[in-house]
């Protein structure tokens, strides 16, 4: 168990980078914990650049951060205490959700000794009711696997919403409002919680828990991770544009897509597998605002697979829209 305290942004990637790299090499599993000392946005290993207003980041003094693991854009400031943890690749089960329920259920157990009615839900979100209240990402670092979660003490949705790369103010207040539905704050006693942490990933992987730090070899790569992560090059890696379209995802099965028609967009949110919700804003074509008003009353609270047939037969543009809300959907199981 290594707990790093408060670290800067930087560091609060590198440091459980470096171990996944140790243990890989042959380290125990760990169960680590930091605390970013100020606001950032990091990015999953696949995903563009593109997805944040790097302008906006900039402005706010954000720095942005690709991790080697997968998701999308997130927020993370010093009201998250995050947690890894992280296992020799050839422990974990075979597939990837098996992975994820496996190291994610210790977590639940520790949110339930603190009095949160956490369980993990058909996703593999760790959620109450219908809300998630740990973000989590995954992934293998050479021959380890590691997956990440938080104890989210506070969690500002605007601030979720504004470091977005979004089109239009009205996507970006429905993106915003989606995120206050669906994401809940947990505010425990953050020692309880580690404590709890550490209990059950030690009864889950039957290890005895020692307190431990950095090898020589992991200082070394948090020095070579600190130069790689604040490359240009590194956070560039996955290039791309939205070439019109614009998907979030806000927990498992809850999305929120906008695609551009004309100079205006057509928006729908989406819960799972039905559309929800869908208007048309921005300057809309004056000729198509009454189709796209009667198409978007058609297809408010319709099954997914419903809209996208009536989108398909709706010409072209139809199948476009169908595409990016299909694409919306599986970026959000």
């Amino acid at each position: 168990m290594i707990d790093f305290g408060d670290a800067s942004p930087l560091r609060s990637q590198t440091l459980w980078h470096a171990v996944a790299y140790g243990v890989s090499r042959g380290a125990p599993p760990t169960l680590s914990f930091v605390r970013p000392a100020a606001p950032y946005v990091s990015i999953g290993r696949t995903r563009s650049a593109r997805e944040v207003d790097l302008t906006y980041c900039r402005r706010a003094g954000l720095p942005v951060y690709r991790r080697m693991v997968g998701g999308g854009p997130v927020y993370l400031d010093p009201h998250q205490l995050f947690f890894q943890i992280t296992v020799p690749a050839r422990r974990a089960p075979p597939t990837g959700m098996q992975t994820l329920r496996a190291l994610l259920s210790p977590a639940v157990r520790a949110f339930r000794a603190c009095g949160v009615p956490a369980a993990l839900d058909s996703y593999g979100e760790v959620a109450v009711g219908d809300r998630k209240i740990c973000g989590h990402a995954g992934g293998q670092v050479e021959e380890a696997v590691v997956v990440v979660g938080n104890l989210i003490e506070e969690f500002p949705a605007e601030q979720a919403a504004r470091v977005l790369d979004l089109p239009h103010p009205r996507v970006r207040a429905e993106v915003e409002r989606q995120v206050g539905r669906y994401v809940l704050a947990t505010p425990v006693d953050p020692d309880r919680f580690k404590s709890a942490l550490v209990r059950s990933y030690a009864d889950a992987l039957g290890l005895r828990p020692e307190a431990g730090g950095l090898s020589v070899y992991e200082h070394r790569a948090v020095r070579q991770l600190d130069r790689l992560f604040e490359s240009p090059r590194w956070l560039w890696d996955v290039d791309g544009s939205p070439e019109g379209t614009w998907r979030v995802k806000i927990r498992a099965g809850v999305w929120v897509c906008a695609v551009q028609v004309g100079s205006g967009f057509l928006m729908a949110s989406g819960v799972e597998g039905r559309v929800v919700d869908v208007a048309a804003v921005g300057l809309v074509p004056r000729g198509a605002r009454h189709d796209l008003r009667e198409l978007a009353a058609s297809l408010k609270g319709a099954r997914l697979d419903e809209a996208i047939c009536r989108l398909q037969s709706w010409g072209e543009e139809g199948s476009r829209l169908a595409a990016a809300w299909s694409r919306a959907a599986a970026l959000a199981v």
